[in-house]
């Protein structure tokens, strides 16, 4: 840098500059040259000596070789400045503040000698500035007073940077070495870490494939087992398996006597399965706990017949109901079966074949539980169809789709129109009329029965309130609605009802609320509870649908805030002696309890007087009315029809 810098002065520096000038180049020059030849020596010999520290001497040298070379630059300094031309001087006042800057890096390590060194490059040169009498470079001698206190400054903090570095540096040389004496020992760490980690690697890899209640294959360790294929395989089998009744005894006794059953069922189907795998010669088969209480079974192998693939599904059906000897209790449960089957060189996946089981085995408990059911195309349509159904319920009750119409229910005794109870109709734009019996179970599973719901019983209170404000003189019947189990377990479901009773202006006393056995249940009691007394405090009446088709019992009666019970229609169609005896063990425990009996499905005069002569309280059905949109005003028009003249004809 220094060479360069003399260079630099010759080149710019007028060649008629006094004899001194061209003395002082030479020398210079020289002296550059000789520090340049003590470099390459004392590099040469560390380079010879690695291991040795530098000789003293040696740094010494260093040391005055860098003060002679600022001392150099004060010789132009301060003889040049006074001679030469204004640029000149100018340019030798760039050149030291430039080597002063270089020198803040270079020369960081040497602490005194760099501050030495830069303050002999400015100082001395700014002290002749301001000999010079010249008032332009007063300035620039006063600038440089401070621009060599800056760099004295950066020079002292480069130190510092460099001696921390250093300081990391060594003490990170002193980590690798401990490190390093300590290879032998991580050697033999690892070795023992590649043991237990190929441990591990074994245990994780049975934990992703097993279920660890069963040790059967779960979802994931299955789809691996399936995913090999034999194109000389042409039979594939896949069974869905769906208990029947655990959740009861989940509920009932426990969930670790759940575990235990789960245990023992598996076992039972693991062995069933060999059995019917050696059976059939099947190349290739699995059993699967899929999640809770369903399995699936697949089996791979030559052809078989029809007849001999649903007898071996029947016989694993009957086997698995077969009771369960457990520690002390003898339980026992049973099995809907689903089953997908392939006869086709190509095999279906895994994941298409088991949709297909488990369609096949929704069906089979939709049937009535404890069944075989093959999967079919017409199963497909119809899963799909449900599926369509459920996007559609989604914003029916925004898109004009749903009416309410109305039954009457009548007074046994006067044959007054008492309630209309609002019925629920969808006309799809997509699927034209959907019946009740349809839509409404799949509004219940989807959750589309809350906002519906709602809808229904604000529609409902608003035609209601209609019907009082038209015939203001007439005894206005009430509305019932009726609800889901759903609706009742939520938290905000009562002040739903105080919603549409405010908005719609209509009197708490006229409105019913219908629910099912289903609020009996043991699982949503206490909340559906907690609903149904709100409701009943606020003076809403609770009416008991169905009744004699679900949970109830004489507790259950007492202990809920109901108003009236409904016979369910199954036993009015039929009028036997049976069906007769418990409507009138109904009346008898109703009446006692204060609660009103209404009968449904009344077709036929002689139901009409059969149950008016037992004693029930309101009646309906449609022989006193079928569902229509018709309102109070026709009912009253026609209520010729139903006066108690002509109730009996």
């Amino acid at each position: 840098m220094n060479t360069a810098a003399i260079l630099g002065v010759a080149a710019i520096v007028n060649p008629s500059a006094s004899n001194w000038f061209w003395w002082w180049l030479v020398w210079s020059l020289l002296y550059s040259g000789f520090r340049v030849s003590w470099y390459f020596y004392c590099r040469k010999h560390v380079n010879q000596h690695p291991d040795l520290p530098v000789p003293e001497h040696q740094i010494k040298i260093h040391h005055v070789l860098v003060v002679g070379s600022a001392i150099v630059w004060v010789i132009v300094a301060w003889m040049g400045l006074p001679v030469f031309a204004a640029k000149d001087k100018f340019a030798i006042i760039i050149i030291l503040s430039a080597l002063s800057g270089g020198a803040t890096g270079s020369l960081a390590s040497l602490r005194r000698t760099g501050k030495i060194y830069i303050g002999l490059l400015i100082i001395p040169a700014c002290i002749r500035m301001l000999m010079l009498d010249d008032p332009s470079f007063i300035t620039i001698a006063i600038l440089g007073f401070i621009f060599a206190w800056v760099m004295i400054s950066s020079h002292e903090n480069n130190y510092r940077l460099l001696e921390r570095s250093l300081f990391l540096s060594m003490r990170n040389e002193d980590l690798i070495q401990q490190l390093s004496g300590k290879n032998a020992e991580i050697t033999k760490i690892n070795t023992e870490l590649e043991q237990i980690v190929e441990e591990r690697t074994k245990k994780l890899q049975y934990l992703a494939n097993y279920d660890l209640l069963t040790n059967l294959l779960n979802r994931r360790g299955i789809a691996e087992d399936s995913s090999e294929s034999d194109s000389a395989l042409q039979h594939q089998l896949v069974l869905f398996i769906d208990l029947d009744r655990f959740k009861q005894i989940n509920d009932g006794l426990g969930h670790d006597w759940g575990d235990l059953l789960l245990q023992a069922v598996s076992q039972r189907l693991a062995e069933l399965v060999d059995e019917l795998a050696l059976e059939w010669g099947s190349k290739r088969h699995a059993v699967c706990r899929w999640g809770g209480d369903e399995f699936v079974v697949t089996l791979v192998g030559p052809e078989v017949s029809d007849g001999r693939t649903s007898a071996a599904c029947k016989y694993l059906q009957t086997m698995l109901s077969q009771p369960f000897q457990i520690n002390s209790r003898q339980l026992q449960v049973g099995a809907s079966i689903g089953v997908f089957e392939r006869c086709a060189y190509s095999l279906a996946k895994l994941s298409e074949a088991v949709s297909y089981a488990d369609i096949a085995a929704s069906e089979a408990k939709r049937l009535g539980r404890g069944r075989v059911v093959f999967y079919s195309e017409i199963l497909s349509d119809i899963q799909r169809r449900k599926l369509a159904l459920t996007i559609a319920l989604s914003q029916a009750h925004m898109d004009g789709s749903l009416k309410l119409v109305f039954q009457p229910i009548v007074s046994a005794s006067s044959g007054e129109v008492v309630a209309f109870e609002a019925l629920l109709r969808w006309h799809s734009s997509e699927f034209g009329p959907v019946s009740p019996v349809e839509f409404i179970p799949l509004a219940e599973e989807s959750g589309h029965i809350l906002k519906i719901g709602n809808w229904v019983l604000t529609q409902a209170c608003k035609e209601a309130q209609l019907w009082r404000q038209q015939h203001p003189s007439a005894i206005a019947p009430k509305v019932a609605v009726n609800t889901s189990i759903k609706q009742l377990i939520q938290a905000d479901y009562v002040n739903e009802v105080r919603t549409a009773l405010k908005n719609s202006g209509l009197p708490e006393n006229h409105l019913v609320i219908e629910v099912t056995e289903s609020v009996f249940d043991e699982s949503n009691m206490d909340q559906t509870l907690t609903t149904l007394s709100a409701l009943h405090n606020l003076g809403v009446e609770i009416h008991l649908d169905d009744f004699g088709t679900g949970y109830s019992s004489l507790s259950r009666l007492r202990k809920f805030p109901l108003d009236a019970i409904k016979i369910d229609k199954s036993f009015v169609m039929f009028s036997d002696e049976k069906s007769m005896a418990v409507i009138e063990g109904a009346l008898l425990i109703s009446h006692k309890f204060g609660l009103r009996v209404i009968a449904e499905g009344v077709e036929t005069h002689t139901q009409l007087d059969k149950l008016r002569d037992l004693g029930v309280d309101e009646l309906q059905g449609y022989l006193l009315g079928k569902p229509s949109e018709m309102t109070l005003t026709h009912f009253i028009k026609e209520d010729e029809v139903r006066s108690p003249h002509n109730m009996g004809r």
